[in-house]
């Protein structure tokens, strides 16, 4: 190794530095797309534009030393794609190598050079590098194939010095390193000019102590629109996260709330600092509150509306007077002391777009009938059926603009498909390298159109190999989802169109065959219960003299399943759902996780087809089923194929 290192060198050296020669001189003006810094110092800031065949990058990074650079299946360095590159402190030209990572060593150079240098300079304190590189080099051995649709992961580095004596693998420890996810070839949240006509209104956590007990904590808040003269729509948010808190606060949903003669629901609750969502003391009035206006998760930046549709406000003109916003925090080590006042900042105007806008919820029900056995790879899907569609939509259909998908920490690849006439037409969205740690909207070049009749199919590529016990469907962190959120225009009533696996599938799965509800548990639509105004006025007064600490308790959707007592077969007898699907022993018996595999996704569902009107946790349309519907698939793309290459890339855009 040490002679092949030696030869490399010698090479290298006899046509320019480390393989691409250029003398040290500022980096001629060009104007690059997008810009983004990497780390939370201002201290490595990279630029980027890309291209049909390639990208340019450009990284400005505070050392005189080496920057690394790279790309990474999982934003770790072992199989990593990395570019090191500088300015030589002796001769004063810029280097730079293509090089894959093997380990936690000085990456190794790859006998293929992909990456064509364009300039560099280096002043006292800085040094900046421009280059190109290819979505796909073709160099299976060295590098990775950049996803022109898909999350890419990328690894940053630098030194203080540069590789000693010239020597291209004699680098030092990088004493500063980090990663980062982006979608390379869609376009990053730029603020637009905003006119006098445009105001904000701010909505904030009520600086929220977070219990140092519990990993997950979801904290909702009622709030009253702004007074509005007349007609006003939304046009953009941005998240307003407290620097201190930005790696617990994970994501941030406003809903409408719909009730007739909404003040004398909701009104009591705008003074209250707000209660645990889902929680004893969640007031039953905050159930209907379910269609998004904003969904915002980690990573996002927020987003504007293109400049033909905008979300109204105040129910007068075909919005919400009221909006409850869900925080859901993470605090995975316990941290104690965490005070939070994170939200949004919402722009609205009353210089009126064309379309009223409205976002459609999409995916598998946040439930406990979403389960995920220990050791596998998995699939998830929730199903919009075309019956749901038919009965919703206008005849010319809506318009989609822009998405976003979401899942915890098993996500690995996020699809939403979309079927017309039993044949499958181009995808909304997709993400097959889908990060949790970054979740940004996906503005689409050209809108889609879904019609009444049309159906959705939300998948999530889950991996539990890591974990001993089973996952299931929840609010937790910890716990698994499966949604996409759908921005579009014109505005109908249908705010969420998703499903889950049926109780029967499930008890299919696990060979049950009978089972009763226990004394207790409630069975049907929980639209039975009606909101008692004077009790709803008590709760609210007895809120403001707790403190919002004591107002927290552990929140696990899997306890529900306590409530079904198996009374068939006899080894299951009197146990609880909740003990069978728990149990060890059940995800020892590869039958039932096969069985469990097959229904989950060709199984029965129920569909939950809620209007804005809908008490959240609904299921008013629970003696409806479906299940996978019957479509001729979408062909594979057709990728330009590298020479002598058998293999066909997947960079294809959707």
């Amino acid at each position: 190794m040490a002679a092949l290192n030696l030869l490399f060198l010698i090479l290298t050296l006899s046509h320019g530095v480390m393989g691409h020669p250029t003398q040290m001189a500022p980096l001629t003006p060009m104007q690059l797309a997008h810009e983004i810094t990497m780390d939370q110092l201002g201290n490595y800031v990279m630029k980027w534009t890309p291209r049909g065949d390639d990208i340019i990058f450009e990284v400005h990074v505070a050392t005189t030393g080496y920057i690394g650079f790279g790309f990474s299946t999982n934003g770790g360095m072992r199989g990593s794609d990395i570019i090191v590159g500088g300015v030589d402190d002796v001769t004063g030209e810029v280097y730079l190598t293509d090089r894959h990572a093997t380990g936690n060593t000085v990456p190794e150079v790859d006998s293929s050079q992909d990456v064509q240098l364009l300039g560099g300079f280096q002043n006292e304190t800085h040094t900046a590098l421009r280059f190109s590189r290819p979505w796909n080099t073709c160099d299976r051995e060295g590098d990775l194939e950049l996803s022109k649709v898909d999350t890419v992961r990328l690894i940053w580095a630098y030194g203080d010095s540069d590789p000693v004596g010239g020597d291209p693998m004699a680098i030092k420890y990088h004493s500063h390193r980090g990663s980062r996810s982006l979608y390379l070839n869609e376009p990053r949240l730029r603020i637009p000019d905003l006119g006098e006509d445009v105001k904000t209104w701010e909505l904030r956590s009520p600086n929220l102590r977070l219990p140092d007990d519990m990993a997950t904590v979801y904290w909702c808040k009622l709030f009253k629109i702004p007074h509005l003269s007349r007609k006003t729509h939304v046009i953009g948010y941005v998240p307003i996260i407290s620097e201190d808190n930005i790696q617990h606060v994970h994501h941030i949903l406003l809903y409408e709330c719909h009730l007739p003669e909404s003040d004398q629901y909701f009104e009591k609750w705008v003074d209250v600092e707000g209660a645990q969502c889902f929680g004893a003391n969640m007031p039953l009035s905050w159930r209907y509150c379910t269609s998004p206006l904003v969904a915002w998760a980690i990573g996002g930046e927020g987003t504007f509306m293109p400049g033909h549709a905008g979300f109204p406000l105040g129910e007068e003109h075909g919005g919400a007077t009221y909006f409850m916003m869900e925080l859901h925090y993470d605090n995975p080590n316990l941290r104690k002391g965490i005070v939070d006042n994170s939200g949004l900042r919402i722009y609205y105007t009353e210089n009126l777009r064309p379309h009223d806008a409205g976002i459609l919820m999409l995916g598998h029900n946040v439930s406990p009938m979403q389960v995920i056995p220990p050791g596998q790879h998995w699939l998830t899907i929730g199903h919009c059926s075309s019956d749901c569609t038919s009965n919703n939509l206008p005849e010319k259909g809506v318009n989609v603009f822009a998405g976003i998908l979401h899942a915890h920490l098993l996500g690995r690849n996020m699809t939403l498909r979309h079927i017309r006439d039993h044949k499958e037409l181009p995808m909304i969205i997709r993400d097959l390298s889908y990060d949790f740690n970054f979740q940004e909207n996906r503005n689409l070049k050209e809108e889609l159109v879904v019609l009444p009749g049309d159906s959705l199919i939300t998948e999530c590529g889950l991996d539990s190999t890591s974990r001993t016990v089973p996952t299931f469907g929840g609010f937790g962190t910890y716990q698994e989802m499966c949604l996409a959120f759908l921005y579009y225009y014109p505005r109908v009533d249908l705010a969420t169109c998703g499903s889950e696996l049926s109780v029967k599938s499930l008890f299919y799965a696990l060979g049950i065959k009978d089972a009763r509800v226990q004394q207790g548990q409630k069975v049907g639509s929980p639209n039975e219960f009606g909101i008692d105004l004077d009790a709803e006025t008590k709760l609210a007064e007895g809120l403001k003299a707790r403190s919002m600490e004591s107002r927290i308790q552990k929140l696990e959707l899997v306890y529900l399943l306590r409530g079904i007592i198996i009374k068939a077969p006899a080894k299951y007898e009197n146990r609880s759902l909740f003990d069978i699907v728990t149990s060890e022993e059940s995800w020892k018996d590869e039958s039932v996780v096969q069985r469990l595999k097959a229904v989950s996704v060709k199984g029965e569902h129920k569909q939950q087809c809620g209007l804005k009107t809908t008490y959240r946790g609904s299921r008013n349309q629970d003696e409806v089923t479906i299940t996978y519907p019957e479509f001729t698939p979408l062909p594979a793309p057709e990728n330009k194929m590298c020479h002598g290459d058998n293999e066909i890339g997947s960079d294809s855009q959707v």
